[in-house]
């Protein structure tokens, strides 16, 4: 009923399009048409090719949750909220607002996920994750992009707060195109490092390495890490953790902590879920792992239980503005 606050709240509660309506705004470049002037819609629309009525409707929608304010002449601009969207905004989440068409249709089908505790993914596609994306190389293609966007705002936000070795081999495991090890051979001259990934992803991690200009102290090695990993000093492992169920995360340790010297080291950038009621978007985040992968964000006390189960000691945690590095050593 109107004027009802616990209505008003509850409505909030279901409200899907808010972060679909960001997903359309950064993609289609309205955000940074807009940057940081005030400026007409039409002119916007104008500057992408979008419909002007549809746009005109979409900034409204956005101005009442606080993404864009309009002056009394009509002119619209990017609040201190919005330009959290601008890929050259300090402490920016762009890389975040990558919903994928796929992982939508999962999500109509997570009832699955609910009654079973299984991922509810296949349900919809027939096949797990990782196996479909690698039959469809379009999808793979803007999912390792996606992933490259996610990873650099993370990785801006937590870089510099590891203290990286000068020298020895740094073993990615799972790094995709090397983006992050790549900004860790630029921060570390002296530092040697090998991105490991599946064949088709890590494909492109040798020319993104050349261009980057890394590449005489940087390979890219394809394989299996359920199987075997390259030999290095220092094993780092950025948000792969939480894409696997802790028996398959078991293996893949297992497999890291045989290929490992004495006085190797493991690294993971991951989330660390505070226990209780306290507000986290990491707590979403478990719930989308579920859906797509039967996979979890996890607890302090669940990465040292799982990390004690594949044969490592966690001996400190290292928290950034987004995830934690966790530093840990053979057992």
């Amino acid at each position: 009923m109107p004027g009802d606050p616990r209505a008003d709240e509850a409505i909030q509660l279901i409200d899907f399009w808010t972060p679909l309506l960001l997903r359309m705004c950064v993609t289609g470049g309205v955000m940074e048409a807009f940057g940081r002037e005030p400026r007409s819609v039409a002119e916007v629309a104008a500057q992408t090719g979008l419909d002007a009525d549809a746009l005109r409707r979409v900034v409204r929608a956005l101005e009442s949750r606080g993404v864009f304010a309009r002056s009394g002449d009509g002119a619209v601009w990017l609040t201190e909220v919005g330009r959290r969207f601008l890929s050259d905004e300090p402490g920016n989440v762009t890389g975040l607002a990558n919903f994928k068409p796929w992982e939508l249709h999962a999500w109509a089908e997570a009832d699955h996920s609910l009654r079973t505790g299984e991922p509810s993914f296949p349900t919809h596609f027939g096949a797990e994750y990782w196996a479909w994306l690698e039959a469809h190389p379009e999808f793979s293609a803007r999912f390792d992009e996606d992933m490259r966007q996610r990873t650099t705002t993370l990785i801006d936000r937590g870089l510099a707060l590891y203290d990286w070795p000068e020298e020895g081999t740094l073993v990615d495991i799972g790094g995709g195109n090397g983006v992050l090890l790549e900004r860790v051979l630029r921060e570390r001259p002296g530092l040697r490092g090998v991105v490991f990934d599946q064949p088709h992803v890590v494909a492109a991690a040798a020319a993104y390495l050349e261009a980057a200009g890394v590449a005489d102290r940087a390979e890219a090695v394809g394989g299996s890490f359920f199987e075997q990993v390259p030999p290095g000093d220092l094993y780092l492992m950025a948000s792969v953790l939480h894409d696997w169920a802790d028996d398959d995360a078991v293996r893949i340790l297992e497999t890291i902590r045989r290929a490992m010297k004495p006085a190797s080291k493991l690294v993971l950038f991951e989330s660390v879920l505070e226990p209780g009621d306290e507000p986290s978007h990491w707590k979403m985040v478990d719930l989308h792992m579920l859906v797509l992968f039967g996979a979890r964000e996890r607890t302090l006390e669940e990465w040292e239980t799982l990390l004690g189960r594949g044969g490592f000691t966690l001996d400190r945690e290292i928290p950034t503005p987004g995830l934690s590095w966790l530093e840990c050593r053979p057992s």
